[in-house]
């Protein structure tokens, strides 16, 4: 049988999407190159269905003015406020390419946190 790391990255995704009510998911993250088309797709899941989503090539896209510059689903780079409400636990899906390392997913992760962190010492 043969893997597909992507197929199973697409599945899981729509399965946060089916359950991002009852999660009550605030925006998926898409960590991977903009030139990917695999990873272009795995935003497009949840941009179909309503979900607020992300596609981010690097950590330094989530800034601590707290704004995110992301990919749309048109292939524009835009930058708008990130966290809508910084009161709150922060609740996000994060999937990546398949050749996305996972040092770029940590370091997202990492940059969300501190962002985090800074808006509750405010």
């Amino acid at each position: 049988m043969h893997y597909n790391g992507q197929q199973e990255r697409q599945d899981a995704v729509a399965e946060l999407v089916d359950n991002a009510e009852k999660l009550g998911l605030d925006f998926i993250l898409v960590v991977g190159g903009w030139d990917s088309s695999n990873t272009a797709h795995l935003l497009e899941i949840p941009q179909m269905a309503g979900v607020r989503s992300f596609h981010i090539n690097r950590a330094e896209c989530i800034s601590a003015d707290n704004t995110i510059t992301h990919r749309n689903t048109k292939g524009e780079i835009e930058t708008e406020k990130f966290l809508l409400n910084t009161d709150k636990d922060v609740v996000m899906g994060v999937t990546s390419g398949a050749s996305t390392p996972d040092a770029a997913v940590q370091d997202a992760l990492s940059q969300i946190f501190l962002l985090k962190k800074a808006s509750e010492a405010n």
